[in-house]
């Protein structure tokens, strides 16, 4: 993989404007532990719980949009740059993914009960 921050292009799509939004902390976050995403992210759950309990879907989709980010910039703690991450979003999705969406759900609810 590699380790260094690229200019704007479009292997994230609409996402590669969060990635680069980054690009200006890329050291600081690749020296961040594990537990800072994991942290992060429940912080977002928490506040988009929040806007759903006073029903404001539009502030509850930032924060997922938020989730979305915080997942890169962990994808880029584990030094990959937007194209590896294209590469590697196919491949889940084909490998994994595509067909076996119900096997998927039924796991999840079987093993961890939601």
């Amino acid at each position: 993989m590699h380790s260094s921050p690229r200019p704007a292009e479009n292997e994230l799509g609409p996402f590669q404007e969060i990635w680069n939004a980054w690009n200006d902390v890329d050291q600081e976050i690749k020296n961040k532990p594990i537990e800072h995403f994991r942290r992060a992210i429940d912080i977002q759950f928490d506040e988009l719980e929040e806007h759903l309990r006073n029903d404001d879907r539009t502030r509850a989709r930032r924060e997922a949009m938020d989730v979305i980010s915080i997942a890169l910039n962990l994808l880029r703690q584990l030094n990959c740059t937007p194209d590896d991450i294209e590469k590697i979003a196919r491949d889940r999705a084909a490998s994994r993914m595509h067909g076996r969406a119900r096997s998927i759900l039924d796991k999840y609810e079987k093993e961890y009960g939601i």
